[in-house]
């Protein structure tokens, strides 16, 4: 069975947040006036349908306007919708959706509350938070790359548990929380098996280009050498991803009269976005899509430098971006 995981997958929006096309509304729309007026003056029923067919008298183009504003509203509506689904909410709402799995979202940074003016503190992306939601259910599956990803996104969060029976029927079960904080580090992480038996378990960092600090990958061990995590039949070994590093140089080119500055800055700015959204193990930068965000800042015709072909990354790999360059030009 197949998993959608946020960031990988795409998923189609329901079809009860469609918005119905103008032209069919606004036919259903005088229609449903003709046969209303029909209905009560039959007389005036004729000349009202003559009126309507008519695009520049008044009464059509209220309608007209009618239909634009009932689509407006059903677009607000339907974006509240898509905030009460977990696939599309973002910030407090997707809260509310974690809290459904018992999550809540990880504290990268405490931020400094005493300070003048205070320093917020600086929470895990939706995005992240996101993925460990789909991820929760995987919990009970030991063993498999869902329960394991699950615990490289989860570590500390878990409690040591312990079960005993000191009376006869009676067990007793105690949880004892120990916060280390590593799971705030993680930004990707998977496992997969290397050999019968033996499990290899990649962590990608959050920090610089992703490579994992030695307490890091310390903590790490020490989660999965846990009895209550790691399955009996594993050997677990844990390991820093590998990081493919790449530049994405670009030369675009727009027509005469648009501000060059701006476009650059779009570019620059979408370009960052797709090499972040790379950053992961199996992550894969295509110059595909580098060119499709340079057509979205504006650009007319365009040169990709770097990368010329895709860098496909493996399991225990993931790319970084250490520039992105764009240089515009006028045609």
């Amino acid at each position: 069975m197949s998993m959608l995981i946020p960031g990988q997958n795409q998923l189609a929006e329901p079809a009860i947040i469609a918005v119905d096309e103008f032209e069919p509304l606004l036919a259903e729309f005088k229609a449903f006036v003709v046969d209303y007026v029909a209905t009560r003056a039959p007389q005036s029923a004729a000349k009202l349908k003559v009126s309507l067919d008519n695009e520049s008298e008044l009464l059509t183009l209220a309608l007209e306007a009618f239909c634009v504003r009932l689509q407006t509203h059903e677009r607000k509506y339907n974006a509240r919708i898509k905030q009460m689904l977990a696939w599309w909410a973002t910030g407090s709402n997707l809260d509310a959706r974690l809290a459904d799995m018992g999550l809540e979202r990880q504290v990268l940074d405490p931020g400094d509350p005493a300070a003048f003016p205070p320093v917020p503190p600086t929470l895990e992306s939706d995005d992240d938070a996101r993925l460990r939601y789909y991820l929760a259910p995987h919990a009970p599956a030991a063993g498999s790359r869902m329960q394991y990803r699950r615990e490289v996104f989860t570590l500390g969060e878990r409690p040591s548990v312990k079960v005993q029976s000191a009376t006869p029927g009676v067990v007793t079960v105690s949880y004892t929380f120990d916060p280390d904080g590593y799971a705030a580090q993680v930004k990707d992480g998977n496992a997969r098996r290397t050999a019968p038996g033996e499990v290899m378990v990649t962590v990608l960092s959050r920090e610089g280009d992703g490579t994992p600090s030695a307490d890091l990958l310390d903590g790490v061990r020490r989660h999965f050498a846990r009895p209550d995590v790691r399955p009996e039949t594993d050997l677990v070994s844990v390991q820093g991803a590998q990081i493919l590093r790449y530049k994405i140089r670009v030369v675009a080119k727009i027509n005469a009269g648009p501000d060059s500055g701006l476009t650059q800055v779009a570019a620059q700015k979408l370009l960052q976005d797709y090499a972040e959204s790379c950053h992961r193990l199996e992550g894969r930068v295509d110059p595909s899509w580098i060119d499709y965000a340079i057509h979205s800042a504006g650009a007319a015709q365009l040169q990709i430098l770097e990368p010329l072909t895709p860098i496909i990354s493996t399991a225990f790999q993931a790319p970084f971006c250490t520039g992105v360059e764009v240089e515009v030009r006028t045609l």
